[in-house]
């Protein structure tokens, strides 16, 4: 994550978002969005190596943006995968992989006795990590150009307004 404390820049773009009149900042935000937001989905789809990953992490990438700065996001899709997998409650055996463990389950037999039997569960996913793989990935190493982005559309789209001054 991007600290807006620590760029000057960065403050003095979202500062002149927010006095600027509201029509031009829609106007502005749309722009830089329909620029982000393919560069965001390109950039999470290419890290998304199993069909899996593409569904669950790729299938829900937006962008939005507003006076407060951009916010990136990924497996917000809420419409359940064939299986009955929501991929906005459970991406994240596929963003940081998960242990395979082996545990009991009680079954009942077609006669109706109860036993238990061991399961290997988890075996779907990739070992589990700290860093993330695939949203994580993209945005750590596209995150700064994204903004970087996102502040020079700004500059430029409110040099372009009249009676707008863009010193620097």
């Amino acid at each position: 994550m991007i600290d807006v404390t620590q760029s000057r820049e960065i403050q003095a773009t979202i500062y002149a978002l927010r006095l600027a009149r509201r029509d031009i900042r829609l106007n502005i935000n749309k722009r830089a969005r329909a620029q982000i937001k393919p560069l965001w989905q390109r950039e999470v789809a290419s890290r998304a190596r199993s069909r899996r990953a593409q569904r669950v992490i790729a299938g829900g990438v937006g962008a939005s943006l507003t006076d407060r700065g951009v916010r990136l996001r990924a497996a917000t899709s809420s419409r359940p995968l064939r299986g009955g997998l929501v991929p906005a409650e459970q991406w994240m055996g596929d963003e940081f992989g998960a242990r395979t463990q082996r545990i009991q389950v009680r079954q009942r037999s077609g006669k109706g006795r109860v036993y238990t039997r061991p399961l290997t569960i988890n075996r779907q996913f990739p070992g589990r990590t700290h860093h993330g793989m695939v949203a994580f990935d993209a945005a750590s190493a596209t995150g700064r150009r994204l903004v970087a982005l996102w502040v020079a559309q700004v500059v430029e789209d409110l040099g372009n307004v009249e009676n707008v001054e863009v010193v620097g």
